[in-house]
């Protein structure tokens, strides 16, 4: 894979200097925002760059595009983002970028995938699972953001812009009907209210009444039933011609149904041993109580529950403010508090006639509280760009994890982490020459967690733990000519220690806290942009080292199962990504990703991983990371049929491929995912104002089967599947004004 990926890295260098050559002109941001080739100015250095000229290899989509691809979620963003991915088990959204990511089962822990959304940073992964609607544009940055972004983006960080208040009077509404009685409605409006005051409210609505039936009560309620609603109001305020307020208000409900998972029993039906990882998989075992399901299918399983909720209640305030100081410095301060509660429901045994564990269905509660506040300083002059700033983020979060099987009305486990984080850092670039540029920057942090755990029936806890942590960041930059830009750099980031908060039963010690996560990456990486919408085309090849990997492990304890958090060790990962999109002929335009990676564990010897019925003990040295699939590729393809009468017409397929994947730490062959493809095709109208549309698409044209998630664990009874979506179809109509 290593060749590969040099291989590719090779052939794209080439590609951009040939084509530079051939092509030199100045690049100019282009304004129709739905074709694949358009640019889109981008905040990655924390100020305003053109994607093409930014050292950081990053995918951005503008708000047209990502209604085009159907796109409004964090899921659907990551499978159209090469070296993006992620597995879902219902509890909370695990991303990866370049195969690092969440290796933990908690509502408390913080992921190395971080997300902000107007650049208010998003701690908790739950909220990562609010719909993306009226959307500027988003943007993935790939790589540690450590310096200009902060704790928690070992691995990278998803940026989220909304739609901000515009001085012209201007609305939208759209709605949109299909698979699952599924419904869809939603809009905006936005205008001056007088000469300094600018306005704008849009709300979103997505219900339908889900895909999965249970087997256990076929007349029950469905499923993975989605019912979600969200609104947000902004008010933009200009103080005086070179200061501007802007106050934002949003509210999330989300009554959705969890997903149920498939199972398949890991028992002989005469013995009760454990069967083999052949048998389990061909449904030929049975689970603690004798029972033998049938063939596990994504639209159907086991449930003694008539549904589960997957609920969120979120609150966002913030408040941004920008002042021109002088024409070449500007003074940003950023506001947020976000306040949000979470309630979900699995069936833990997987059963609708309970397995070794009985009839367990799992409860999992989440309050939280959340205040941030930043300053920037930036500067413009002819010898360097700077930004210098402040950060202060303060996280309040209370967890509640319990079995009402086992413990009654009482809970197993109430864990509250305070977490209370200041910051300060610095990054300047400036020319060398011409066509040179260097990059630096540092970033220190002070963080103090604070766990206080109460338990049902044993003794309460407590631990602390304060980290001080210097991440920084160097590069250079070279742009030959003006199509053609590379750069290299090197980075560190850092991710917060970790405390296992969830079903404890009883034992303090399996909340103990981790080690921070670090990493250390080296970059570089190539961009050609022709500027008029023909051809762009960019590559990077990358290496990460993290130490200190953060992981969950599962073991039996008094009969329960107890999970553990430790730090395995350190993961190597090398890779590539590459991103093409141009217009091949006259209404014809692409766009395609291709991402390479190779992960590999280095751990001592005696650090070990089980899961299984058996219990099997497997050392993870020299294994690969969990969900880090070796290549994938995405691509669209649209072509926009001559304008007649009738308006504007257009047909577009987008598609996604992923590799073979291991889902567990020893790389077992039993909880894995084989290659598999998804494909997506639509059909567009337009009336020749450009005021009406209609689209139709039909999404996972073959109805292809496949997991987001599978795991046996240790000593269980039961092999879970966690499924991605079934073919869906949908007819969306919107109207501008």
């Amino acid at each position: 894979m290593r060749g590969a990926a040099h291989l590719l890295a090779s052939t794209a260098a080439v590609a951009l200097v040939s084509q530079a050559g051939a092509n030199a002109q100045t690049e100019q941001p282009q304004t129709g925002a739905r074709a694949a080739t358009d640019q889109v100015v981008v905040t990655a250095r924390r100020r305003e760059t053109v994607l093409s000229v930014t050292p950081v290899s990053a995918t951005a989509f503008s708000g047209e595009q990502l209604e085009d691809a159907g796109i409004g979620t964090l899921d659907e963003i990551a499978v159209q983002t090469p070296n993006f991915n992620y597995v879902d088990t219902g509890l909370q959204p695990r991303y990866r970028i370049r195969g690092d990511g969440l290796q933990v089962f908690n509502d408390t822990s913080d992921s190395p995938v971080g997300f902000a959304v107007d650049e208010v940073f998003y701690g908790a992964g739950a909220l990562q699972r609010a719909p993306l609607y009226d959307i500027q544009r988003v943007e993935v940055l790939r790589g540690p953001q450590g310096t200009l972004f902060g704790r928690n983006t070992t691995a990278g960080l998803v940026n989220v812009f909304t739609n901000q208040p515009t001085e012209e009077h201007e609305g939208y509404l759209t709605g949109q009907f299909g698979s699952f009685k599924g419904r869809l409605i939603e809009g905006g409006v936005s205008g001056g209210i007088t000469d300094n005051i600018r306005g704008r409210a849009s709300f979103y609505y997505n219900e339908d009444e889900g895909f999965q039936t249970n087997l256990a009560i076929p007349d029950g309620v469905k499923w993975s039933k989605k019912d979600v609603f969200s609104a947000r109001v902004q008010l933009s305020v200009d103080l005086t011609p070179d200061a501007n307020l802007l106050l934002k208000a949003g509210y999330t409900e989300d009554r959705s149904v969890a997903p149920m998972t498939g199972t398949q029993g890991a028992l002989d039906p005469d013995t009760l041993a454990p069967c083999s990882n052949d048998r389990i998989i061909a449904n030929e075992c049975v689970n603690g109580v004798g029972f033998m399901g049938v063939v596990p299918r994504p639209e159907r399983g086991y449930s003694e529950y008539d549904g589960m909720p997957n609920h969120l209640d979120f609150a966002e305030y913030s408040a941004r403010f920008n002042w021109d100081i002088t024409p070449s410095i500007k003074l940003v301060s950023i506001t947020g508090y976000l306040d949000y509660d979470r309630y979900f429901q699995e069936d833990g045994d997987g059963w609708a006639v309970g397995g070794f564990l009985g009839n367990a269905g799992s409860i999992y509660g989440l309050d939280a509280e959340q205040f941030s506040q930043e300053l920037q300083l930036h500067g413009e002059t002819g010898i360097a760009n700077w930004v210098l700033g402040g950060f202060y983020y303060n996280d309040d979060r209370t967890a509640i994890s319990t079995i009402p099987e086992f413990f009654g009305d009482a809970i197993d486990t109430t864990g509250r982490i305070k977490t209370e984080s200041f910051a300060g850092f610095v990054s300047v670039d400036a020319p060398v020459t011409e066509t040179v540029s260097l990059e630096a920057g540092g970033r220190f942090t002070n963080e103090t967690k604070e766990l206080d755990l109460i338990f049902a029936f044993a003794p309460d806890a407590s631990y602390e733990v304060e980290v001080n942590e210097f991440t920084w960041r160097t590069g250079a930059n070279w742009r030959p000519i003006d199509p053609a830009f590379f750069y290299f750099n090197a980075a560190t980031g850092y991710k917060s220690p970790d405390f296992n908060t969830t079903l404890l039963f009883g034992d303090a010690s399996a909340a103990a806290p981790t080690e921070p996560e670090t990493s250390f990456s080296l970059e570089a990486g190539g961009k050609l942009d022709l500027g008029d919408g023909r051809f762009s085309l960019s590559a990077a090849i990358f290496r990460n080292r993290v130490k200190n990997k953060q992981a969950t492990v599962t073991q039996i304890v008094n009969d329960l199962p107890v999970a553990r958090l430790f730090n395995f060790g350190e993961v190597e990962i090398r890779g590539a990504e590459l991103e093409f999109a141009g217009k091949l002929a006259e209404g014809l335009t692409t766009k395609f990703g291709v991402s390479l990676l190779d992960t590999e564990i280095h751990a001592p010897a005696t650090t070990t991983y089980s899961t299984g019925p058996a219990s099997d003990v497997t050392p993870i040295d020299g294994n690969e990371l969990p969900a880090t699939p070796e290549y994938t590729f995405n691509g669209l393809v649209r072509y926009d049929f001559p304008e007649v009468s009738a308006g504007n017409f257009a047909l577009q397929g987008d598609f996604n491929y992923i590799a073979d994947q291991y889902f567990q730490l020893d790389n077992n062959e039993r909880d894995t995912q084989d290659a598999y493809g998804v494909l997506n095709l639509r059909a567009f109208w337009r009336d020749s104002t450009d005021r009406y549309s209609v689209q139709v698409f039909v999404e996972n044209v073959t109805d292809t089967t496949y997991a987001s998630y599978v795991g046996t664990w240790n000593g269980f009874d039961t092999r879970y599947i966690w499924w991605g979506l079934p073919r869906t179809w949908g007819v969306r109509a919107g109207v501008e004004f």
